[in-house]
């Protein structure tokens, strides 16, 4: 009884370093590297960018047509002023998932972007868990 106990004792002891190192190894494996970090700011850069841009775009039709510079029908300017929330709701959607990506790193560790089919996974994936959980993301279902 006494060798079973010491046995126990032993491999009990023995454990402990492996678990707290098992946990280092599953807290490293969450944390998200330098390299997909920069990968995921640089697409946030670039679709940030390209709304600023297509915004100066807008709004310089805009002010031309209330400055009476352009030719052509009034409507037609008109019809840019609902274009302005409508774009920002789309640069959202595609922002939002960059966030989710860094925040949860462990469910999309196979992920590399910037590249691109790996960042239409990455819609696909998030998208699709938040409409089919009715509007509510958890991280056990990425």
């Amino acid at each position: 009884e006494q060798l079973v106990r010491s046995a126990r004792d032993f491999a009990y002891s023995s454990s402990e370093p492996n678990r707290a190192l098992m946990s280092a190894n599953l807290l490293a494996s969450k944390t998200i590297p330098l390299s997909r970090l920069l990968g995921a700011l640089a697409l946030l850069v670039s679709i940030l960018g390209g709304y600023g841009l297509l915004l100066h775009a807008k709004w310089q039709l805009l002010e031309e047509a209330l400055a009476g510079n352009t030719a052509g029908h009034a409507a037609q300017h008109l019809l840019l002023i609902p274009l302005l929330p409508i774009t920002a709701v789309v640069a959202m959607a595609l922002v939002i998932p960059l966030f989710v990506y860094v925040g949860n790193y462990a469910a999309f560790s196979s992920l590399a972007l910037p590249r691109p089919d790996h960042y239409l996974q990455l819609l696909f994936r998030v998208y699709r868990q938040w409409l089919s959980a009715g509007g509510k993301l958890k991280d056990k279902d990425l």
